[in-house]
């Protein structure tokens, strides 16, 4: 891969002097100093009317991609500026957001998606954050890399500290309606900060660290992909006469769960990020841009063995997660309760099995149409730490899970068989 332009992309417009300081929320000083790893995937181009070459088709989407993405930073202003040093606020200065041009040669695109697209050399080479000459307080990131034939990679990294992954898919969704020239409203991403939602603490004090007691040792990632056939089947197996109608994500977090825990006899303790705005009376609108989720946490004991058994835990965990929760977590008592939470988890996290789930469906990035045509694959990098799955949309609406397990238990795991009736093991690698 040659890197071919490194440059920063700045706000269209400069941002006003009363928005030179974006204040965290104290979910934002709760949250990591880690980036949220992006990857679309979009096919070769047609050849134009008037005949023209692929790479000359790209060059005009290149400079589509940087003036529409001048565009949007003027109205997500922070993402142009740098991380505070004080961790309470962003600086936006409008110093730009890193923006890379690289081009693969001697290889298309086309045989990387028939093999392993997946593959972690290949998927750190189209992100960003391989480049060690942008400072750790950038807070995003882009590459574009381009192949030969014409296909590309929109590679980005989002800083965590301001941003979960509902704010970056719904960065993503405006970004790319400017660059089709629509009109996305912006009325609500002014940015409407969750900051000015979720009060500001000064004075956050000692925070019990859980990833601490999280084990850290060589890992392996599996794929698995769940078709909408498969789904429809854990749909029957995990209804109940109090759910009547599971959703696709709480049958197959069950099954996972369910067969991560076949060979073992402890009780154990699950984690599923849950994002916030529509847990809030009246919801609020997916513009609302910062930090805004927090931990289910569900059990299961021994005796609880089959699908819809593990559906109601997880169900009854998010029952939990109330407008009254979600108000102590916007108001005076907010880094009250998030440290509670924190040391209710690592008090539970002992003498039992703890396996911590993210969903990412439902947020539409296959509809992230620059104006060439939608995705053909959407990725991201596996998780570094054991016990962890990521939950993705397959783009014909199935559901693909990425499974971090150590090298000996993803031995057991990958054997089971009732997992295997109803997904297909699409890649394995080591982390």
């Amino acid at each position: 891969m040659e890197i071919i332009s490194q440059e920063f992309i700045k706000p269209v417009s400069p941002t006003p002097n009363h928005l030179k300081s974006y204040d965290y929320s104290t979910l934002d000083q709760f949250s990591p100093s880690s980036y949220i790893p992006i990857l679309l995937y979009y096919t070769s181009p047609q050849l134009g009317e008037d005949n023209q070459k692929p790479n000359a088709i790209n060059s005009a989407r290149l400079k589509q991609l940087k003036k529409s993405l001048s565009q949007v930073l003027a109205h997500y202003y922070p993402l142009a500026g740098r991380l505070g040093k004080n961790n309470t606020s962003v600086d936006c200065n409008d110093e730009g957001v890193p923006f890379i041009e690289a081009f693969v040669h001697n290889q298309r695109l086309e045989d990387i998606l028939m093999s392993n697209p997946h593959e972690k050399t290949l998927t750190k080479s189209f992100l960003p954050l391989t480049f060690e000459s942008f400072s750790s307080n950038v807070l995003l990131l882009v590459q574009v890399t381009f192949f030969e034939c014409g296909g590309m990679v929109i590679g980005i990294s989002a800083t965590h500290k301001i941003f979960d992954a509902s704010s970056v898919f719904t960065f993503l969704t405006d970004w790319s309606a400017l660059a089709r020239q629509d009109n996305p409203n912006f009325v609500l991403t002014q940015l409407v900060p969750i900051a000015t939602l979720v009060p500001l603490s000064t004075e956050v004090g000692h925070v019990p660290d859980a990833e601490a007691v999280i084990s850290r040792e060589p890992c392996r990632t599996n794929i698995y992909v769940f078709n909408s056939s498969g789904i429809a089947n854990l749909k029957i197996k995990g209804s109940s006469e109090n759910i009547p109608i599971p959703s696709r994500v709480e049958v197959v977090t069950s099954i996972l769960w369910k067969c991560l825990t076949a060979n073992s006899k402890r009780p154990s303790l699950l984690t599923h990020t849950v994002n916030l705005r529509k847990r809030v009376d009246p919801p609020m609108h997916a513009h609302h841009i910062g930090n805004f989720g927090w931990l289910l946490l569900a059990s299961k004991h021994e005796s609880e063995e089959d699908i819809a058994s593990m559906v109601v835990s997880i169900r009854k965990g998010l029952f939990e997660l109330d407008n009254n929760y979600v108000k102590r977590l916007k108001g005076d008592k907010a880094v009250e309760t998030i440290r509670d939470g924190i040391s209710l988890l690592i008090s539970g996290i002992k003498d039992v099995d703890f396996y911590r789930f993210t969903s990412w469906c439902g947020y539409t990035v296959y509809d992230v149409d620059f104006g060439w045509g939608k995705p053909i694959l959407f990725g991201t990098i596996e998780p570094k730490v054991k016990n962890t799955t990521i939950l993705l949309d397959t783009k014909d609406g199935g559901v693909e899970a990425w499974v971090t397990l150590s090298e000996e238990d993803m031995k057991m795991f990958e054997k089971n068989k009732e997992l295997l009736n109803y997904a297909t093991l699409k890649a394995s690698h080591p982390t």
